[in-house]
């Protein structure tokens, strides 16, 4: 079967954990820009963050468990089996080197407004097109950058969930419940993750 022209999206993160926010722009990327696929990619060692609080094991369990019941979304350990920091660029690399799918990648605002910082990202951008969540920080929006660069912006609700208040929350050991898919939330549990 001739795969040519498909339309992949690629969604890197820390997943440090996976929640609602990162389902909902996934599947809302998906429909709205009609992907065959989003391959979510947990970070190995992430180039502008911290390391991750939990392991890269925990992560890409708890990724496997968000999205198992999407049958157009997958995982990629990627990142995590390659040495070193986990760039854009060498994934984007990884997965073209395996397809001639058109690739997207998938970010929330605040990162995509750094892009002038990516490892490569003169040569990310000729090789993929950005598909990009609004954020409440985007009101002080600059997409200026010295280079070309497609993108479009997710038609969606501002989400202002992330991994930090859902790891601070369970270490105030309030509620998470519909922040995180409860698949997600019963791992926590079961591993002890963040308290």
């Amino acid at each position: 079967m001739d795969r040519q022209g498909h339309r992949i999206g690629i969604f890197g993160g820390c997943f440090d954990p996976i929640h609602i926010g990162h389902l909902i722009i996934a599947e809302a990327a998906r429909q709205q820009f009609l992907l065959q696929k989003v391959i979510f990619v947990p970070a190995g060692r992430p180039p502008h963050r911290d390391m991750p609080v939990v392991s890269a094991s925990h992560r890409f369990a708890m990724t496997l468990l968000a999205v198992r019941d999407n049958p157009f979304f997958d995982v990629s350990d990627s990142e995590i089996k390659r040495e070193g920091v986990s760039y854009t660029f060498d994934t984007l690399m990884f997965f073209k080197k395996q397809s001639s799918d058109d690739f997207y990648i998938i970010v929330g605002w605040d990162t995509f407004s750094i892009l002038p910082s990516w490892y490569r990202v003169e040569d990310i951008v000729k090789e993929a097109s950005f598909i990009v969540a609004p954020r409440i920080s985007e009101k002080n929006k600059d997409s200026s950058f010295p280079f070309s660069v497609r993108y479009q912006m997710l038609d969606i609700p501002r989400i202002e969930i992330s991994s930090t208040i859902i790891r601070n929350r369970i270490r105030a050991n309030k509620s998470v419940r519909y922040l995180v898919p409860d698949e997600v939330l019963g791992y926590i549990q079961k591993e002890h993750l963040y308290v």
